[in-house]
């Protein structure tokens, strides 16, 4: 297996080894899964974006069934699409520009969680997030933290 030394983003790094050791252990999460996350209601994905859900105690929060989906409502909407200069959230590219392809990504830290961008911007420790719209409940911003915690994966 060759070596990740040649990783360019240390996110990236931390992502690939991240699935890596989710391969080995058997825990791999699929965009159509049906597992906890997953609301009966509304949504492309079955769920409220606002409606905060905590993993079952194991469990990896799934970005494309529960983050993403907050992103699209509450970034996408206001700023964050083709036109913004710096960080584009659509559902498509956001996994992406939050990890690799941003202006000052990678925007999460999965080694210092507390410290990512995302979530100092969410929590208004940096300009806050979203402008102009009504801030995240501590809920939501916990969940993108343990999501950044539990490795930031593309799950």
């Amino acid at each position: 297996m060759k070596k990740l030394t040649n990783v360019r983003y240390p996110a990236l790094q931390w992502l690939v080894c991240g699935a890596v050791a989710l391969l080995i252990t058997g825990l791999t999460s699929c965009e159509k899964d049906q597992g906890p996350l997953i609301l009966n209601g509304h949504g492309d994905h079955g769920h409220s974006c606002d409606t905060v859900v905590d993993p079952p105690a194991g469990d990896t929060l799934s970005y494309n069934n529960f983050i993403k989906p907050m992103l699209a409502k509450g970034c996408v909407q206001g700023c964050h699409n083709p036109s913004h200069p710096k960080l584009d959230l659509r559902p498509p590219v956001s996994y992406n520009q939050l990890v690799a392809d941003g202006f000052n990504a990678p925007y999460v830290d999965p080694v210092q969680p507390e410290s990512s961008l995302l979530i100092r911007h969410l929590r208004g420790e940096l300009l806050l997030m979203p402008q102009g719209g009504p801030a995240w409940s501590s809920e939501k911003i916990d969940s993108v933290l343990t999501w950044i915690r539990q490795g930031a994966l593309n799950n």
